[in-house]
């Protein structure tokens, strides 16, 4: 079965990841990448395959029939949420299911679901630049902004650490949710998290209220939602000449 993945290895804030066809997931790909690849050196090579047909799970053999070069990012040269907007554009690119991650100082494969870039973000982050204090600190919240052309900025700071905060509360809410719904709340969620990364000083200082009611957002964004596609489709019917 096609369950495609990211193999990706991790290093002075350079990724390099290969495609991975067949049987990507954790009970057959991690397995084989933590059973045969789980060291710096066998990592790095498997990420530099490039293209990758099928991992046997039992004795690590690799098949490997086309021809291809790793895909490298280097994380340097961009800020925060760049980066993770970068790496998970670049799982949903390859249509993965799954992506692995190893890096140097780590003994085993990490390992994240694509679920929908937004859904990837508060794992990625823990990839990409370590273990983060999921814990809510408002002072520090208040110090992550800084006056720029007479008016207030909020900060790549601010913007990564209000996600982090926020996908907490979004997970739960969702487990709430039915699951008739879940694309709707996941176009929710990538609403939620554009608003953040634009930048928008009204939505960014609501959504870092402690009592701010999710529930009650997502159900106004639905019905607002709702009454949009409602006119939509009025305005085709009369342009249509359906309706008068």
């Amino acid at each position: 079965m096609a369950t495609r993945a990211l193999i990706g290895y991790l290093e002075d804030g350079v990724l390099t990841s290969t495609y991975n066809h067949y049987d990507g997931y954790p009970e057959h790909l991690g397995k084989a990448l933590n059973n045969f690849f789980a060291s710096p050196s066998l990592a790095k090579d498997i990420a530099n395959y490039g293209y990758i047909s099928y991992i046997d799970a039992d004795t690590g053999e690799i098949e490997a029939k086309n021809q291809d070069t790793p895909d490298k990012l280097d994380l340097n040269k961009m800020d925060p949420n760049q980066a993770i907007e970068e790496v998970a554009s670049l799982i949903d690119s390859y249509g993965a299911d799954y992506a692995y991650f190893f890096t140097p100082n780590a003994d085993k494969w990490d390992y994240i679901k694509n679920n929908g870039i937004s859904s990837m973000i508060d794992s990625l982050e823990g990839i990409l630049f370590g273990d983060f204090d999921n814990t809510y600190d408002k002072e520090e919240m208040d110090e992550a902004y800084h006056i720029g052309d007479n008016k207030k900025v909020v900060t790549n700071e601010a913007k990564v650490n209000l996600l982090t905060h926020i996908m907490m509360s979004l997970d739960a809410l969702e487990k709430s949710i039915d699951p008739i719904e879940k694309d709707n709340f996941e176009t929710y969620k990538s609403s939620v998290v554009r608003d953040i990364l634009s930048g928008d000083e009204k939505r960014f200082n609501q959504y870092r209220e402690e009592d701010f009611d999710w529930k009650e957002d997502y159900e106004n964004y639905i019905m607002d939602k709702t009454d949009l596609d409602e006119i939509f489709v009025r305005q085709m019917k009369y342009r249509a000449g359906i309706i008068k």
